[in-house]
């Protein structure tokens, strides 16, 4: 029964919650839940975005038709409406009127409870806008989640942003108009999102990439990152192709490591403002060596500095810092003095003094 008419959106219509589906191409979901069911899809969103949140406000003050659902025809289910626009709502609202699906959210019992309170059902008709497709909605789904207050997290941003241009054809300039960004930010987000779909590609782990996607971001600002692993400014990235050379993709696995860790491996990078330190590091020879070696950032760091220096002032340095070092442990070794890794390290320590006592003594001539 259409109530009211949207001249940009569409008409608004009361439908029931048992013809609404929620969106299997939400950007909000991982990769792995795209086309997934309507069960799946519910617990991701409770888990994953605090659907019970929603939920309480429903069951305490009702769904505000002043923010409705926004809906097109499904192309495969007769009757049945996708979300495109409130896929959190929509699962509140099934979590309050369908058990089976509530069932499957953790705090079940919670919900039960929220649900009696609500008083839903599957017929309970909820105010919803429909439109005729996918495009007409880009701009105000891409302003709340993107430009907006409500944001996606980077990485459900930049996947919305490759499929604009991947699938609609649209140039970065376009949809930086659409949804009210800036050209390059548009730009920046599809090459991220292009090198972490290229990483997957190669077998390399991209879940801290998906978590952390802004570091990638971070990265790709730094030219000498970016120069590593050959990616090229996001105006000159063709639509589709790899961001990065195939002869430097073990460079790529490598600044991911040293990025966001591996297995195997810790990250090197523990803080974002760091990240102009490591594409030093990088761009020199003495710093890449020692950070493919296993050494921390700033090990590598040091080591581009002592290579800088003459011999004697480097030999200064590393004794004042062993020294500092020891003056340091004293706090602690009155505690600890009797530990037996603590009674090794002391001994090591002792023989490192002597060796370097007797060095010194025979480069003086003594005997």
């Amino acid at each position: 029964m259409t109530t009211t008419s949207d001249r940009h959106l569409g008409a608004q219509q009361l439908i029931a919650i048992r013809d609404l589906r929620l969106d299997p191409e939400n950007p909000r979901l991982p990769a792995q839940l795209q086309g997934a069911s309507q069960e799946d899809l519910a617990v991701d969103l409770d888990l994953g975005f605090e659907a019970f949140t929603v939920a309480e406000s429903i069951a305490s003050h009702g769904f505000f038709t002043s923010e409705p659902l926004i809906a097109i025809p499904s192309e495969t289910e007769s009757g049945a409406w996708i979300i495109v626009e409130g896929n959190r709502r929509l699962t509140a609202l099934l979590g309050l009127a369908n058990h089976d699906i509530r069932s499957q959210f953790p705090g079940a019992d919670q919900w039960d409870e929220l649900a009696k309170k609500a008083g839903l059902t599957l017929d309970t008709e909820v105010p919803v806008v429909v439109v005729d497709s996918r495009s007409t909605v880009v701009p105000i789904i891409g302003f709340r989640h993107i430009a907006g207050i409500l944001g996606w997290t980077p990485f459900a941003q930049a996947r919305y942003v490759a499929k604009l241009v991947d699938e609609n054809g649209l140039s970065f300039a376009e949809v930086a108009k659409m949804i009210g960004i800036d050209k390059t930010r548009a730009g920046n987000l599809y090459r991220e999102q292009a090198i972490a779909k290229q990483a997957a590609s190669l077998g390399i782990p991209t879940g801290p990439v998906e978590e952390a996607f802004s570091l990638l971001t971070v990265a790709m600002s730094n030219t000498k990152l970016r120069d590593f692993v050959g990616a090229p400014i996001a105006s000159k990235l063709a639509r589709g192709s790899d961001p990065v050379p195939a002869a430097k993709t073990p460079e790529l696995k490598e600044l991911l490591g040293w990025v966001f860790g591996t297995a195997d491996a810790d990250k090197v990078l523990t803080d974002s403002r760091d990240i102009n330190k490591l594409g030093g590091a990088v761009d020199s020879p003495v710093g890449l060596a020692s950070l493919r070696s296993g050494d921390t950032l700033a090990e590598a760091l040091q080591k581009i500095d002592d290579a800088g220096l003459d011999t004697l002032a480097r030999l200064k340095r590393r004794l004042t810092t062993a020294r500092n070092a020891l003056q340091a442990a004293e706090i602690d070794i009155a505690d600890h003095g009797e530990d037996v890794d603590v009674q090794g390290l002391l001994e090591e320590l002792q023989t490192s003094i002597d060796a370097l006592r007797s060095s010194s003594e025979t480069d003086n001539g003594e005997s």
